[in-house]
């Protein structure tokens, strides 16, 4: 089976509530990083066989052909039909899987793989009450505290906000037309640099004497990201070079029952399937819908959470742009990872208290290794002792 290789990923800037963002229409904001990657890649368009684009807000009467329209505005021929994947959080990882899948199985040869989302949302706790009331029964579990939970999402804030300084998101977000003159709008709204654990201190939790407040759990953001999947056989051909290649994704649930880690299952899965361990894994991108999951993750996993965990801040930071989230993170990832010359690089999202989904990427700008390569071809297994929250 040939292996899927990542091109060109590339995001806009995330956009608040009634921000610059607001109003503008699905396809604009999906035409926009479409268009990006195009250009980027230096891609043939009549060689995009399809167009696989999240989008779950079913209010809209568009959504079912978001894929469709962003093909058309970004000049691809109508032969490109174009199609909407939702996986909720996740719906933007499952775009570049199921864009995966279709080269894999030599269905396609080149998939655009897309996230957009643009619709103005209710303010809620991510998972809404169930997610909320998971977060609380986590906090109890691992014995993590309202002032813990805060340091978490001021260093959320600050590495974003040094990841701008330093120019490390520079590469990867690409602006967006504001519909006048030769504006355009460049840079994330929402990060804070002079946010502070006094600043968190002063706000009041959502339930009572709980942990979990708006200053430390994820909020709604406007946003898109794509990239191009291609078949690595075909990379040569089209003068494409790769980011990293797919290495491996699983999807799994845990017990409801109880406090419930969803990503967790997925990640036990996915490094029994890869015979990858935590350990040779140089960058961690978990989506931070609560600082208290991410803290409790960690717990679990035996990990400083400020190590290579989400080293460039996350949702708490950058928002939760739901159609988007899941591209928008592996987006950040791979291109640090390229910075830095990691080579394996996991990404895990919580769709839920009870189930999650998790893909491993490789790096294409280390060696190639010596032996065969974990992931899509390799399905060998560890012994582990499952944990509290480990696929069994």
């Amino acid at each position: 089976m040939r292996r899927a290789a990542i091109v060109a990923p590339v995001r806009t800037p995330s956009g608040v509530e009634g921000g610059a963002l607001s109003g503008m229409p699905a396809e604009w904001l999906a035409t926009t990083v479409l268009s990006a990657v195009i250009e980027r890649s230096g891609i043939d368009p009549l060689r995009i066989d399809d167009v696989a684009m999240a989008c779950i807000d079913g209010r809209l009467s568009d959504v079912p052909a978001v894929g469709s329209l962003a093909a058309r505005g970004a000049g691809l021929p109508f032969a490109v039909p174009g199609f909407v994947t939702d996986k909720h959080g996740g719906s933007g990882l499952q775009a570049v899987i199921t864009a995966a899948m279709m080269v894999q199985t030599g269905a396609a040869d080149v998939v655009v793989a897309g996230g957009v989302e643009c619709a103005s949302a209710q303010s809620r706790p991510p998972g809404g009450t169930a997610g909320l009331r998971n977060a609380e029964r986590l906090a109890h579990y691992y014995g993590i505290g309202r002032g813990a939970a805060d340091e978490f999402a001021v260093a959320s804030h600050r590495k974003a906000a040094r990841a701008w300084r330093q120019g490390a998101f520079a590469a990867e977000v690409v602006g967006v037309a504001a519909g006048y003159g030769d504006h355009q709008i460049t840079r994330d709204e929402g990060v804070r640099d002079d946010l502070s654990t006094h600043t968190l201190a002063g706000l009041r939790p959502l339930l009572a004497e709980g942990v979990v407040t708006v200053g430390n759990m994820s909020s709604h953001r406007l946003g898109a990201s794509a990239c191009l999947v291609v078949a690595e056989d075909r990379l040569d051909e089209l003068g494409l070079t790769p980011m990293a290649f797919l290495a491996g994704w699983a999807a799994a649930g845990c017990d409801s029952a109880g406090p419930g880690l969803g990503a967790a299952p997925a990640v036990s899965k996915l490094l029994s399937r890869t015979g990858c361990g935590l350990d040779e894994i140089d960058l961690l991108e978990i989506n931070e819908g609560y600082a208290v999951e991410v803290l409790a993750l960690a717990t679990e996993w035996e990990l400083d959470p400020l190590d290579r965990l989400n080293v460039n801040g996350s949702d708490l930071a950058l928002g939760h742009p739901v159609g988007a989230t899941g591209l928008r993170i592996m987006t950040t990832m791979l291109h640090e990872l390229g910075r830095t010359g990691g080579h394996y690089g996991l990404e895990a999202i919580a769709l839920g208290h009870d189930h999650g989904i998790a893909a491993l990427f490789e790096s294409a700008e280390t060696d190639a290794p010596a032996e065969v390569p974990r992931g899509a071809r390799f399905h060998g297994s560890r012994t582990r002792k499952p944990g509290r929250h480990r696929a069994g």
